[in-house]
């Protein structure tokens, strides 16, 4: 028997028009990949298009409640702060989906030898309405991604001659106890009184505060907290947060070790770059200063590490071992503190030298048996909303020539410090 062509089983109308009968295939499965992609709103990435309106990530009553919350603080923060207008310097405060996977594991972290799972958010602050709304954001998001069970809140407030109490008693406050921060857990204390400077010890006085600040690590016994997180009066992000909890843990993590201190970077100014925390920084292979200081203020500081193995790593943001750091926000180990670490002014007696009572803790950490601190280049911080600005516009820059994307670093890059035995 003679086989029928195979062409009798195939419609007139594609073997008259061949042509169009390829596109209309063609439009076919394109419509089929529209209708069923689902591009994530959050990324940078280059996405195909969907027919239908993103619901990525999908809504939940968590992230319902947060962006109520933060629709709602713009007016709160008016009602307090009438001549300072609500324009943060990140006003898309949200992670990115990839961040997110990223900072997962924070929501249960571990830590050899541990199994609680609680970070305090410790400050001392004055006068910070130009860094409020950038703040309020932070905290929000921060108790709705770790969980408002997960968190701890101390902050020491004062003297300020701006809204700052104002908004921290009737903003802020409210706000965590509606996205679910039980009471026990916001330790609120505003409008201290002035101190002259000029009739006391700086450094002891400053130490003094901090310590005041984490007084309810101390005196409430809170061996439940895996890391504190102190931060100055910076520009905050929620990412940024995260990052330096981020490596702080994995580093320990990978180690066996926990790490003691973990650093960012601040700055005073960016355009020409002016590192901040000059007194404090020291580096782990020499010991000295991330720069020469050629004058008693600040410099430009072009040449941070320029003689350690620190400069590559601080050029590609990847994290690297230092000797002590503050930089305006730190994650810390608890332990030290709960075994009787304090900031503190130098020793006379010991001859120790005048330094930053942020020097001494590292100092103490490491004769504690915790000198494993570490910076973490990727995140930066200003002091001032001009700064903040530049920071975010060349980071971005940055980050994009070296393959970051939706805020994460491409694998090659994606390394954590390795602390040594001993």
């Amino acid at each position: 028997m003679i086989p029928r062509p195979i062409t009798r089983h195939i419609p007139s109308i594609f073997l008259r028009h061949p042509i169009r009968s390829i596109l209309f295939f063609l439009t076919f499965i394109g419509l089929l990949i529209l209708s069923t992609n689902k591009p994530d709103p959050t990324s940078n990435k280059f996405q195909f298009p969907s027919l239908f309106p993103s619901r990525y990530p999908p809504p939940t009553s968590s992230s319902l409640l947060t962006n109520r919350v933060l629709s709602k603080l713009p007016l709160s923060f008016r009602q307090h702060c009438p001549r300072q207008a609500y324009d943060p310097v990140y006003p898309s405060p949200a992670l990115t989906s990839s961040q997110e996977r990223r900072y997962d594991h924070l929501r249960k972290p571990y830590i050899p030898g541990r199994t609680t799972s609680k970070y305090m958010f410790v400050t001392l602050t004055r006068e910070i309405q130009s860094q409020l709304p950038d703040l309020l954001n932070t905290l929000v998001l921060l108790t709705s991604f770790l969980g408002p069970d997960r968190v701890s809140f101390s902050i020491l407030e004062g003297p300020s001659d701006d809204c700052t109490p104002q908004v921290l008693e009737e903003v802020l406050l409210p706000t965590l106890l509606e996205v679910g921060v039980p009471r026990k857990e916001i330790h609120l204390k505003t409008r201290e009184g002035k101190i002259d400077f000029s009739n006391v010890n700086r450094i002891e006085t400053l130490a003094g505060l901090r310590n005041r600040a984490l007084g309810p690590l101390f005196d409430e016994r809170m061996e439940d907290v895996v890391a504190v997180v102190f931060f100055n009066d910076v520009f905050l992000r929620v990412g940024d947060v995260l990052e330096i909890l981020h490596q702080h843990v994995k580093a320990g993590e990978e180690s066996g070790l926990e790490s003691g201190i973990t650093a960012a970077m601040d700055y005073w100014q960016k355009r020409p770059e002016y590192y901040y925390d000059i007194w404090v920084g020291r580096t782990y292979d020499t010991g000295d200063l991330f720069y020469p200081i050629s004058k008693p203020w600040w410099s430009p500081s072009s040449d941070l590490f320029h003689n350690t193995t620190s400069k590559s790593a601080y050029q590609t943001l990847q994290p690297f071992p230092v000797f002590s750091s503050w930089n305006g926000l730190v994650a810390m180990s608890p332990i030290p503190l709960l075994q009787g670490v304090r900031f503190r002014r130098g020793d006379k007696e010991k001859e120790e030298c005048a330094a930053s009572e942020c020097t001494l803790i590292a100092c103490d950490y490491w004769k504690f048996g915790w000198g494993r601190v570490q910076v973490v280049p990727s995140v930066q911080l200003a002091y001032e909303k001009k700064v903040a600005l530049e920071i975010r516009e060349d980071l971005q820059k940055q980050q994009d020539s070296l393959g970051w994307t939706d805020g994460v670093p491409p694998r090659q890059l994606d390394t954590v410090v390795q602390w040594p035995n001993g």
